[in-house]
């Protein structure tokens, strides 16, 4: 639509205005798009403006409010405009500043003439908000053609201008004199009026925006507008709802901290204005005091009387039925007055609404004020730090840093306000604060004193808070004291009694409670105390005293809570956590554990948990504040010390001049808290505390000497004097030595100088308190000794003397029995030993100390020998290891002999780097290898030590010494001390010996070391009369109390380490002359130890054994002087021997233990076993440890192991395999025992390479462990129907297994070796096999729990393994093997083929599922596949006689038997029991129970034929003699055999082996009958003579493989033919006897196979030339 329509457009809506309502409401939908899409403007607007007012004036509420709304809209919309104006406006003039400026405006007011001209936007807003002023004012419009309008509405519209669009009236001068001339005029007519409750509201509402946005241009106006709502909060003349309204709006001058400034610098600051900052404070002040009923005034100190009563509920008075109270629930609205624009009247108001609105703002005011400051503040403070460590940065004195942080102490002490670039503001908040204070402190004590709900006590307490912290960091002492002054009064309950007696025993009962808006006021106080702790000095007392008081009565509030309180108090309010551990004595920890002595904890009752978290958590916050108090600067911190002082010297009763003054009264005298005798100073254990934590300071000596004799010096006073009890006396004492020490471990920070004048104060301050109690008690003396170790801790690496001193007073300790003790070996064991070596030892009284002291000294001890032993000298050196003894030997504390055992060591480890330092030093290197070494006797050990320098010869004398301190210790009656002396002697040694030279290496060895093993040895064999309980110290108790068993742990640790020690100076060893003495010395005692100790010494012994022998390193770094001189050949010479001497012990050790002469060594005659026989019965564990020693020996000695070593080692291990005396063995079905394991290890181990004839040996000894599994089957299993032996013995089982592994990789690797055949190893190996494939399913079990290959199967497969290069190896070596060793080995395989392939024993189909029949029948498949090629081919071999080949045709033949057919009678006969099959070749001792005589033809053909009668009564019966094979008619019944595939592979391989592959066709000779293995033997014969070959075994030559199949034809295809007649034969004449009736289908099978193998049959030449005709032509026939 064109622009020039829009006029048109609103004449039309004028029009149709009054045609009905939805026109109406039509029309002011069309205005406002109108307006908003096109530029409408002057009259055209105006126009468009009359038509919504007029419609606003609609009696329709709905086109009345829609007009409104629409009127809202445009008004705000103008006024937006005006801005989009101005910004384009300044757009185009920074684009062309010179653009001419558009046409002057047609209506501009006269007064504006030299003003700037208004754009069309701003020129509309203008005329508009001046006609809603004078139409809102009842005056006649200018722009619009309108004659009134609401006043509520016109109000209404002029807020929401002046709220939406303020700074529009700021920007242009026009606007700013509209709000002078029409607004302002407007309020203050208005306000002198009476109006309704909807027009003084928005007019409120309108006063407010002026006061906030335009106080800055209408001074004068809002100076008048202020001051009349301070009138109004006056209660004459003016109702509630205005006075509410009022407040209202101050509420939101006060919310606003900027605005209140401004309005404060406007006219509180200017001496021509009226105070109106003041003015209010004391009229909302004035406003909160006039009705004290109303609010509960006084209930807040009135609430003690009732202790259970909760601080926020409504308290009862004796004079009235309820006192009032505030409380957000009930004195406040939900929508305040002013903002209720919907109201015509009044709302209705709560009476405690305005006083809540007061409360809210005093406030705000303070909160304000801390809300502009504590930022200013913040960033001040990190300024200051930041140049402070700029300044500081690499100096010196960084330690004088002020540590104050931005929440913690912060230092505004020296926080110059004044420099910063909110100077001004700040100078302003400080005069402001000192105007309010006056009045804000009656208001906030006045609130404090009101009956509050919680929140609103907490919004109090928080302006409260704010405000004295606003204070402190401005500086303002005065308000900030007074406010502290009064905080702590609200912190601690008014008593309701008189003052309690401060030795009254009811007075816990008597004291008042405190409530918890009193514990909710010492948070507050706690906040303020961190906050202003830098700039409170002098006020800090009145803090603490007030903590003080409230600590005590929240410990009685805990003992009214219950018992479950008072134990938390216990533990967080009576012993404070201190900031450094120290080791209390027993009087100082039962006063840790005593909190208050008027706390009675028997009488406890059950209270709230909630309260007692308050409590604690409060208390925790106590000592928070103590925490911070490193943040403190110096002059505050001597000040918070000073305070500390003055308030425990008031508790005390002792007089404290601090230089200003005497001690002063608390400022609530009433609540002065009167220790009882059993109580601890408040004052003291925060002092104590406070000193501990910034000890870094008060140690210094120029700025902290003044807190150092400030509290120390009280300190003293306080335990010195008279008039404080016991208790504080002696926690005085407590605190001091707590600061000394805390001091002195200060102290080694700074410089020498420094250092010595610290320690000088703090020694004499020491010296102080402990001569004023003297030595009259056993405390002050245990006291003095716990200093000691404290001094010790902190300052011990800066003493240079008194360690004589100090020795003396710990060895005293002990008393004259440890010093005894201690002396007597000494006096026996060292003839050298001066005079006056015992006194020094014994006590200077010669009587028994106190107990209890040895626990006190010995930490003192324990710190030297682990911190300072650099320190000393060596007379120093010498009484501290004499001092150790003697610990080590007293009786009262096992741990701490323990400790001292363990002590010595660190002096040997400081010993030995002194050692290194001196042979380190170019000075002193050369005089060293000169000849110092030569001045140290073998059989010397020096005592006494008169030259305190530490030379080289002095360390020498000062290590041996130590080693002979504790060899004293080694032979201890109590076990723990012995053990604990055994390891550190010999760590000792292992670690440090390796710098020793000859002469000290056997000193060692010979003073030492070796002496001990018949010490310990004597000292265990002696009678135990008496087993001595330890004290019940916390000692570590034995498993096993028995005497010798814990000897026998002493004995295990002694043996083990000894061989260390000589297995890793093995090298040091050899050099000395006596070497072997020495070896052989040791070896023997474990040998002895080995036989003759119980099983746990012996396993120890041959562990020892094992560790020694191991050989030494090729680069040592042990060698020294001596081994230097030895050469390579000689080391390796000497080695030698002691290897050779380990090898003949090991032998005769084993000897011994199975019952046997050695064969190695020499027989020992004295085995010093002190009265002790061999043991008979020793464990697998034992004897796993003895074959160990193999392990560790053989690479060592193999170079030089021969074939009767090896025997005799075969021997000893058999013997010890099948060792039966031992008490329990070990499962061994699924895995290997671990002595097996450790046999079969060492059997792997051996290198069969270098020795002759031991593969044979071995694989012999092996073949014997492999039968073991078999013979202890049956000494288990006897009867087999009973497999459950009566104890648990070694089946062997898993090493039957490992070693048929074994047995195969040895033959494979050494199938070459000669000596396997030749000396009839082998042919045990085959029958071994044989023996578990004969027995098949009567084998033992393979397994138990992990699944696992049958045996026979395991032993096939090793089987067919072992014959892999066995046949042919034999072969090759022709003449090298024995005729009978030959015979031999082909005997074990017809035995093999034979109870494999036609087994004696029954094979229990019955029983077996058909999955494992086939599975077993594939295997034996393959098994016969294997036989056919390794063995059956190679049978025609000429050495092979001919009765074996023809057992093996015999056992194939009647492997080939598919059915046995009998009558039904005679089925399924039970097989009788038959003896293995086994051959009559002699057998080791450990197969003797497997030998039985071999079953002969007739017992084979038994097992599955027919009885005699049942033959005679067959007339058709046809028997092959010799063969077992039994052929029936067809009226007798067919039985199939167990394995048909088997029996149909073994007819193919008769067909294989008597066919000639070497020719496509062959002549068919005519055969006769065939009559029985010795007939086949005579063939055998005769074919080898026919093929002009010479007899067997008289001449070695090699066959092609055509002659062995040749011979092996010759003697098959007899038997072939003969079983081929008779099946076809017997089929024959079944055939006419069926008709046609089917054969079986096996039958059928058979027939046809052999059908088809006879038409492809190709003979060998002559194989049939002794056969008789009639087999010849049935053959040739077919």
């Amino acid at each position: 639509m064109p622009e020039g329509s829009i006029e048109v457009v609103l004449k039309t809506l004028n029009d149709i205005m009054s045609h009905g309502v939805e026109i109406q409401l039509k029309i002011l939908q069309t205005i406002l798009p109108l307006l908003t899409n096109y530029n409408v403007h002057a009259e055209s607007l105006a126009e468009a403006l009359l038509l919504c007012f007029r419609l606003q004036d609609s009696r329709v509420v709905f086109v009345n409010n829609t007009a409104a709304a629409t009127l809202r809209q445009l008004v705000i919309y103008i006024f937006e405009k005006v801005g989009d104006e101005d910004i384009a406006k300044q757009k185009s003039a920074s684009e062309s500043p010179a653009k001419a400026t558009s046409e002057a405006q047609d209506q501009v007011d006269s007064t504006q003439d030299n003003e700037e001209q208004l754009g069309p936007c701003a020129l509309d807003a203008y005329l508009l908000f001046q006609d809603l002023c004078l139409l809102t004012n009842s005056e006649q419009a200018r722009f619009l053609n309108l004659g009134s309008i609401s006043r509520t509405f016109g109000l209404e519209l002029i807020e929401s201008v002046l709220t939406n669009h303020f700074h529009l009236f700021k920007q242009h001068k026009e606007f700013a004199s509209l709000l002078r001339e029409r607004v302002c005029p407007l309020i203050i007519k208005n306000f002198s009026d009476k109006h309704d409750f909807p027009q003084t509201m928005r007019l409120m509402r309108v006063v407010y925006i002026l006061i906030k946005q335009f106080h800055e241009i209408l001074a004068i106006e809002c100076e008048i507008f202020l001051s009349m709502l301070i009138k109004l909060l006056e209660p004459e003349g003016n109702s509630q709802w205005q006075r509410v309204l009022a407040m209202e709006i101050f509420r939101g001058i006060c919310g606003d901290n900027s605005l209140m400034r401004r309005i404060y610098k406007a006219y509180d600051q200017q001496s021509t204005s009226t105070d109106i900052f003041g003015d209010m404070i004391i009229a909302i002040g004035r406003l909160s005091t006039e009705k004290p009923l109303l609010i509960g005034a006084g209930s807040f100190v009135q609430d003690n009387s009732e202790v259970s009563k909760p601080s926020h509920v409504s308290e009862r008075d004796a004079s009235e039925n309820s006192v009032g109270g505030l409380s957000v629930s009930t004195s406040t609205m939900r929508i305040q007055c002013v903002d209720q624009l919907d109201k015509a009247e009044p709302p209705h108001i709560p009476e405690t609404y305005l006083y809540y609105l007061s409360l809210i703002c005093i406030n705000s005011i303070a909160d304000g004020l801390a809300s502009y400051i504590f930022p200013i503040v913040s960033l001040s403070l990190h300024d200051q730090q930041r140049q402070a460590q700029e300044q500081t940065e690499g100096s010196d004195m960084a330690e004088s840093i002020p540590r104050s942080t931005l929440s913690v102490f912060p230092n505004t002490n020296t926080l110059e306000l004044s420099k910063t670039k909110e100077a001004d503001d700040i100078a302003l908040v400080t005069t402001m604060a000192e105007s309010a204070w006056p009045g804000l402190l009656a208001a906030f004590s006045y609130f404090l004193g009101s009956n509050l709900d919680e929140e609103l006590f907490h919004n109090v307490m928080r302006a409260y808070q704010n405000f004295t912290s606003v204070c402190g960091v401005l500086q303002l002492t005065i308000p900030r004291d007074a406010f502290l002054t009064s905080l702590c009064k609200n912190c601690l309950p008014v008593p309701h009694g008189g003052v309690p007696s401060g030795n009254s025993a009811v007075q816990d009962t008597t004291a008042p409670n405190i409530t918890d808006k009193n514990m909710y006021c010492l948070r507050i106080l706690l906040n303020v105390a961190q906050y202003l702790g830098g700039t409170l000095f002098d006020s800090w007392y009145l803090i603490l005293e007030t903590m003080q008081q409230a600590e005590h009565l929240l410990g009685i509030k805990l003992q009214r809570g219950g018992a479950s309180g008072q134990k938390k108090l216990a533990g967080n309010f009576g012993s404070t956590a201190q900031p450094s551990a120290k080791s209390q004595s027993p009087l100082q920890n039962s006063a840790g554990r005593t909190n208050n002595g008027a706390i009675d904890y028997a009488g406890l009752a059950s209270g709230s948990s909630h309260q007692e978290a308050d409590v604690l958590a409060l208390l925790a916050s106590f000592k928070q504040l103590f925490d911070l108090s490193t943040h403190l600067d110096l002059p505050s911190f001597r000040s918070f010390s000073r305070s500390l002082c003055k308030l425990g010297a008031a508790g005390s009763g002792l007089p404290f001049n601090d230089g200003k003054g005497t001690t002063t009264t608390p400022f609530v005298k009433s609540l002065r808290h009167i220790n009882k005798s059993d109580d601890k100073s408040f004052a003291i254990e925060k002092l104590r505390y406070v000193c501990l934590l910034n000890v870094d300071r008060i140690a210094a000596v120029d700025d902290g000497a003044t807190v150092w004799d400030i509290s120390v010096g009280y300190l003293i006073d306080t335990a010195n004097h008279p008039a404080p009890s016991v208790r504080i006396r002696m926690q005085a004492c407590d605190a001091i030595s707590d600061i000394i020490l805390a001091a002195m471990a200060h102290a080694e920070q700074n410089s020498m100088a420094r250092q010595e004048e610290t320690q000088m104060r703090v020694m004499n301050n020491l010296r102080e308190l402990i001569q004023t109690h003297g030595n009259s008690l056993v405390e002050i003396q245990r006291m003095g000794l716990e200093t000691l170790n404290k001094l010790l801790q902190t300052s011990g690496q800066s003493l240079s003397f008194g360690w004589g001193l100090i020795f003396e007073m710990i060895q005293g300790s002990i008393g004259t029995t440890s010093g005894k003790a201690l002396v007597e070996p000494l006096l026996e064991s060292s003839p050298t030993t001066a005079p006056n070596e015992t006194g020094s030892q014994a006590t200077p009284a010669g009587a028994l100390k106190p107990p209890g002291l040895v626990r006190v000294a010995f930490p003192c001890l324990q710190l030297i020998c682990t911190d300072f032993l650099s320190l000393l000298n060596a007379s120093n050196l010498q009484l501290c290891i004499d001092t150790l003894a003697a610990f080590g030997y007293q009786t009262e504390d096992l741990n701490i002999s323990l400790t001292s055992v363990g002590l010595l060591w660190n002096i040997s480890d400081f010993i030995q780097q002194s050692l290194r330092d001196i042979s380190n030093s170019p000075e002193v290197s050369s005089s060293a290898n000169s000849g110092e070494g030569e001045s140290v006797e073998a059989d010397v050990i020096t005592l006494l030590f008169p030259n305190p320098e530490l030379s080289r010869k002095n360390l020498s004398g000062l290590w041996m010494l130590l080693l002979f301190k504790i060899s004293t210790l080694c032979s201890d009656t109590r076990p723990e001390v012995r053990n604990g002396a055994i390891q550190t002697l010999l760590r000792t040694i292992h670690i440090n010996a390796a710098s020793l030279d000859m002469a000290a290496w056997r000193q060692c060895m010979w003073k030492i070391l070796l002496p001990l093993l018949d010490e310990v040895k004597t000292a265990s064999c002696r009678k135990v009369e008496e087993v001595p309980e330890p004290v019940n110290t916390g000692a570590f108790v034995m498993r096993n109390d028995s005497p010798s068993k814990q000897w026998d742990e002493t004995h295990v640790l002694l043996y083990n380490g000894l061989a260390e020690v000589f297995q890793h100076f093995l090298l040091q060893l050899i050099v000395l002359h006596d070497y072997l003495e020495a070896w052989v010395f040791l070896m023997e005692h474990l040998e002895t130890a080995a036989l003759h100790s119980s099983p746990d010494v012996a396993i120890a012994a041959l562990k020892g054994i094992q560790s020694m022998m191991k050989p030494p390193g090729t680069k040592d770094e042990a060698t020294s002087n001596g081994s230097k001189s030895l050469t390579g050949e000689e080391s390796e010479l000497r080695l030698a021997r002691l290897w050779e001497t380990a090898w003949s012990i090991w032998e005769r050790i084993g000897s011994a233990i199975v019952g046997r002469d050695a064969v190695i060594g020499d027989k020992r005659e004295d085995y010093k076993s002190y009265g002790r026989p061999v043991t008979t019965n020793f464990t697998q564990e034992t004897l796993t440890e003895y074959i160990n020693v193999m392990h560790h020996l053989y690479p060592i000695i193999a170079g030089k192991f021969e074939l009767k070593d090896l025997r005799a080692f075969l021997d000893v291990v058999h013997l010890v395999l099948i060792y039966d005396r031992s008490p329990v063995y070990r499962p061994d079905v699924d895995y290997l025992s671990p002595l097996q394991l450790s046999i079969h290890d060492a059997l792997m181990m051996l290198n069969l390479n270098t020795i002759q004839g031991g593969p044979a040996a071995v694989l012999e000894q092996l073949t014997n462990q492999f039968l073991l599994a078999f013979e202890a089957h049956s000494s288990l299993y006897p009867n087999v129907d009973s497999p459950h032996p009566a104890t648990l013995k070694p089946t062997y089982i898993a090493l039957c297994k490992a070693t048929m592994t074994r047995i195969v990789f040895l033959l494979d690797k050494f199938h070459q070796e000669k000596g396997i055949y030749a000396d009839g190893v082998y042919a045990k190996i085959l029958k071994s096999f044989g023996i578990a494939m004969r027995l098949r399913y009567k084998c033992p079990p393979s397994f138990k729990h992990v699944d696992d290959i049958p045996l026979w199967k395991t032993a096939t497969t090793a089987f067919l393994d072992s014959i892999k290069y066995g046949i042919s190896t034999i072969e090759a070596f022709e003449k090298d093997i024995s005729d009978a060793r030959f015979l031999e080995i082909w005997q074990e395989l017809v035995v093999v083929c034979r109870g494999t392939m036609a087994p004696s024993l029954p094979i229990p189909i019955a029983d077996m599922s058909l999955k494992s029949q086939a599975l077993d029948e594939a295997f034996d498949l393959v098994f016969l596949h294997s036989m056919k090629t390794k063995v059956f081919a190679r049978m025609g071999y000429h050495r092979v006689p001919a009765e074996v080949l023809a057992e093996l045709v015999q056992t194939l033949d009647l492997a080939a038997n598919l059915y046995v057919l009998s009558t039904p009678a005679s089925l399924a006969p039970s097989p009788p029991t038959v003896p293995l099959a086994t051959d009559t070749i002699t057998k080791p001792n450990s197969a003797s129970a497997l030998e039985n005589s071999q079953p002969k033809s007739s017992e084979l053909k038994n097992i599955s034929s027919l009885s005699a009668s049942t033959l005679n009564e067959d007339a058709q019966l046809d028997i092959i003699q010799g063969l077992g094979i039994v052929l029936h008619s067809t009226r007798n019944t067919m039985v199939p055999v167990g394995r048909e595939r088997f029996a149909f592979a073994c007819l193919d391989i008769l067909f294989d082996l008597s066919s000639d592959v070497s020719s496509d066709s062959q002549d068919r000779f005519g055969s006769g009958r065939v009559g029985g293995a010795k007939d086949t033997a005579d063939r055998v014969r005769t074919a080898d003579s026919s093929n002009g070959s010479t007899p067997a075994y008289s001449q070695s030559y090699t066959h092609s493989e055509q002659q062995l199949r040749s011979r092996t034809a010759f003697v098959i295809t007899p038997v072939l033919v003969e079983r081929c007649s008779a099946l076809l034969n017997a089929y024959s004449a079944d055939q006419a006897l069926l008709g046609k009736c089917p054969f079986p289908r096996l039958r059928h099978q058979e027939i046809s196979l052999v059908l088809q193998r006879l038409n492809d049959l190709r003979l060998v030449p002559g194989a049939l030339a002794s056969s008789k005709p009639h087999s010849q032509d049935t053959t040739q026939g077919n």
